[in-house]
């Protein structure tokens, strides 16, 4: 595989580039082979300033002319409310701090996570496997995001569990949920949030194209082209990736992973793919994005519960469908952290 470095990367903020990692941290008992971490940003720490608590608007508010309908966003509940954290903002600050928990989104890998945490997280100027490597402002232990856990640092060994989150289209999430808000361009920051920042990396799957992958990666895998996107689930030394493009239509799949079971709901045609761990035996009563309603039902129980895993009828937090530890990422990531993934056949 050849790996390029664009010049066009440069007029990202301080720019990324391939270079060695910084003193800083090459004293640090690292528990990832370093010959796959490079330096993304020349000025360490925060080069990529993260947000914390970032203004929001409703859908019909100020500030969101930098959002299309075909923009893809993380969209969550965060236990009072919907919020949407767009791709387009992400891409600038990869971390979102709130209160209680966090966003983190990867350009490069394309992979978003949202977890509860009592620490702020930042960006470390750090790359492993061309993936983000947060570290928590707390205890300065450094946190490789797609592995999960911790790579460095007092925390070292420590494991990151996640969330319910939703990516979709601002346009699909904005139908489903009319209440929710959403990051605005009011950032405090100068970024053009209308411009994505890394030319046509996210397009370009293949050799043919100049932005292909920027960084080394430890596994190649040729079953899917390099930035399919596909949801992955991690249980232990046990993962399992379902390539979304391969389910078109929505579906509801039953996947073991380990000594667990979980439901997939997938939508290709929606850029949907959610993972729940759970053995209920959930179907999909109702899906209608156009009128803003999809809908899982538990038939025996009359259960039902909307796409983030929130029982529609009751808002006890015992009732929600558990989210698995999955995320959506770029095929060539996954196997680079993952090299034994098993592909889930449609």
């Amino acid at each position: 595989m050849r790996f390029i470095v664009p010049l066009a990367l440069t007029i990202f903020i301080s720019g990324c580039q391939e270079t060695n990692v910084t003193d800083d941290v090459s004293d640090l008992t690292w528990t990832i082979d370093t010959q796959f971490m490079r330096q993304g940003c020349y000025d360490g720490k925060d080069c990529i300033p993260s947000l914390e608590v970032p203004n929001k608007s409703q859908v019909d508010g100020s500030n969101l002319g930098y959002l299309d309908d075909q923009d893809l966003v993380v969209g969550i509940w965060n236990g009072s409310e919907h919020v949407a954290y767009p791709h387009a903002i992400l891409d600038w600050h990869e971390i979102v701090n709130e209160s209680g928990y966090s966003i983190s989104y990867c350009p490069l890998t394309g992979s978003a996570i949202h977890l509860n945490t009592a620490v702020e997280y930042g960006v470390s100027g750090l790359l492993f496997n061309s993936n983000l490597i947060m570290y928590d402002r707390e205890t300065d232990s450094y946190w490789p995001q797609m592995l999960l856990r911790s790579a460095a640092g007092d925390r070292s060994g420590g494991e990151l569990h996640l969330n319910n989150l939703v990516e979709t289209t601002w346009g699909n999430w904005r139908t489903l949920f009319p209440d929710t808000k959403v990051v605005n361009s009011d950032t405090k920051h100068s970024r053009n949030y209308n411009r994505y920042p890394y030319g046509s990396y996210r397009t370009c799957n293949s050799l043919a194209c100049g932005d292909f992958i920027y960084f080394p990666v430890a596994n190649e895998d040729d079953r899917l082209p390099p930035k399919n996107r596909v949801l992955t689930i991690i249980n232990g030394d046990e993962v399992k990736a379902l390539d979304i493009n391969a389910y078109l239509n929505p579906q509801i799949i039953g996947v073991d992973v380990g000594d667990t079971h979980y439901k997939v709901v997938v939508s290709g045609r929606d850029n949907i793919a959610v993972a729940f761990e759970t053995s209920r035996a959930i179907s999909i009563s109702s899906w209608d994005i156009s009128v803003g309603e999809i809908i899982l039902n538990q038939a025996d129980t009359g259960k039902e519960w909307d796409i983030t895993g929130q029982l529609i009828a009751n808002s006890q937090p015992s009732e929600r469908l558990v989210a698995a530890n999955a995320y959506i990422a770029y095929w060539f990531s996954v196997v680079a952290f993952y090299p034994d993934v098993e592909l889930v056949s449609p």
